[in-house]
């Protein structure tokens, strides 16, 4: 990443970041004088923050990889849900992202920029595939009319399931059309010194990409069609996507602008609303045989002095004296910003081929899969933790072992309560956990019934009332079932 943008970059992210949805209302225009070199990384940035920043602290919580002890984060872990916990998530959504990809997707068609073009598409595709999966039903045909319509109705949360996909295939064909002017130093998904070397090696990648977010999309309908989603989700991935870690995308901030998590961390709501759950020390400690954890443990978590891992019980209202911090996987200015990683695709691809009978295929991908993610976290491929749990065969292999290695490789990432939700049985009451097996808050608002979507944000409570559906966090998405 060149640093020379970062401060360029800081002042326009924060600049539309500080914008309220009102005021976009009022001037619905607001971006589009820059150009689209100048919108590109702005976007790119509220973007990544918007799939790492709070929506993935309360789904981190949910998930129980932390626990809120205090405030908002205390409510989400009680399952007490309130209307503001949605609001930043939705906010950077709409009116930094979405709105300013708009701008992108028109200015860039005038002048024939298809680079520019399809990779805003990918990234709007990620963004709505994303709010559905917390929210269900979401503004999206009318939402960005603003000086036509002030109160968009809301689109049915399947149908915007099957545009998805259209704007991720919309995507690649742009990207494999020719183009005006390209991305370069200024795209923070896949960096380049110049056009040229963004066309030849950063273009592919993005469409790498947008295939690995077809093969994800398509794998959360495993409920809804579980042959057919399997069918498409191996498709995706046949047609071409990551071969290695070196493909997937990592948003790496500088020294001048840390990624979401670490100043969360710094700040007086990571030090004192959260902890780190037991519950994952526990999974970790002593996996792989008595004393010896699993290798991602001093990365995810850090020790204590003495050495030791004293996590924070669930439902707890304090924290143990002595109790630890994130470990320096995420904690850290420099560390990555997950959008989609190799170890995550080959963990769809392994549970896919399993659904659809290719035991050979999905034991294969499994064992790719868990290399994949030591190698990320640890920088190494431990031999004796691949023995245990990286060596599968098409005989061994099962949903429960996939889902739970998964679990442990999406540490404080939002898609792992969407797996979460999956992995519950089909028509199961909300009692019944997913894989991993969790247990309620013991001072859970919810008679033990597990939370499965998001409520709507106040402020779009308020705005827009007519047209806000009235649910619960015990209501579902459409693919939950």
């Amino acid at each position: 990443m060149k640093n020379k943008i970062f401060p360029f970059i800081l002042l326009l992210f924060v600049l539309l970041s500080c914008e309220s949805f009102d005021e976009i209302n009022t001037n619905p225009n607001q971006a589009t004088d820059a150009s689209i070199q100048v919108i590109f990384p702005a976007v790119t940035a509220s973007f990544a923050y918007g799939l790492n920043g709070e929506s993935a602290q309360f789904t981190s919580i949910l998930m129980q990889y932390l626990t809120g002890v205090l405030g908002d984060q205390q409510q989400v872990n009680n399952y007490a849900f309130i209307a503001d916990m949605s609001d930043a998530t939705w906010n950077r959504f709409y009116t930094n992202c979405l709105l300013n990809i708009n701008n992108i997707k028109l200015k860039s068609t005038e002048i024939g920029a298809t680079d520019y073009l399809g990779a805003a598409k990918i990234m709007e595709a990620i963004i709505v595939g994303y709010s559905i999966d917390l929210w269900n039903d979401i503004p999206y045909s009318e939402a960005l009319q603003l000086d036509e319509i002030r109160q968009p109705s809301f689109d049915d949360a399947a149908t915007l399931y099957q545009r998805v996909q259209q704007l991720l295939d919309e995507g690649i064909a742009d990207l494999n059309a020719e183009s005006s002017t390209s991305p370069s130093t200024n795209d923070l998904i896949y960096n380049a010194a110049n056009e040229t070397q963004w066309r030849a090696n950063s273009k592919p990648k993005w469409i790498m990409l947008a295939r690995a977010m077809k093969a994800r999309y398509h794998n959360h309908l495993s409920k809804v069609d579980p042959q057919g989603s399997a069918t498409a989700t191996l498709a995706a991935i046949d047609a071409g996507t990551f071969a290695s870690n070196a493909d997937q995308p990592n948003v790496l901030f500088g020294s001048e602008f840390a990624g979401p998590w670490f100043p969360f961390f710094q700040t007086t709501f990571g030090e004192n609303n959260v902890a780190i759950s037991q519950r994952i020390i526990d999974l970790l400690r002593d996996r792989v045989a008595p004393g010896v954890d699993d290798p991602r443990l001093p990365f995810y978590v850090s020790a204590t002095t003495g050495g030791l891992y004293l996590g924070t019980p669930n439902g707890s209202a304090s924290k143990p004296q002595g109790s630890v911090i994130p470990g320096p996987y995420l904690n850290r200015r420099e560390a990555p910003t997950p959008i989609l990683n190799y170890s995550e695709l080959k963990f769809i691809e392994a549970e896919a081929a399993l659904r659809a009978g290719q035991a050979g295929r999905a034991a294969t991908a499994y064992n790719a899969a868990v290399s994949a993610s030591l190698q990320r976290v640890t920088g190494t491929a431990n031999p004796l933790y691949i023995l245990l749990y990286g060596s599968e065969t098409g005989i061994t292999l099962t949903f429960e072992k996939i889902m739970t290695e998964k679990h442990i490789d999406m540490f404080l990432q939002a898609e792992a309560w969407t797996d979460w939700r999956r992995s519950t049985p089909e028509g199961a009451a909300n009692t019944v956990s997913g894989i991993p097996m969790l247990e309620p808050s013991p001072s859970n608002s919810t008679q033990g019934a597990f939370p499965r979507r998001f409520i709507y944000p106040n402020r779009e409570v308020v705005n827009n009332s007519s047209n806000v559906p009235n649910v619960t966090n015990q209501d579902r998405v459409f693919w939950d079932r």
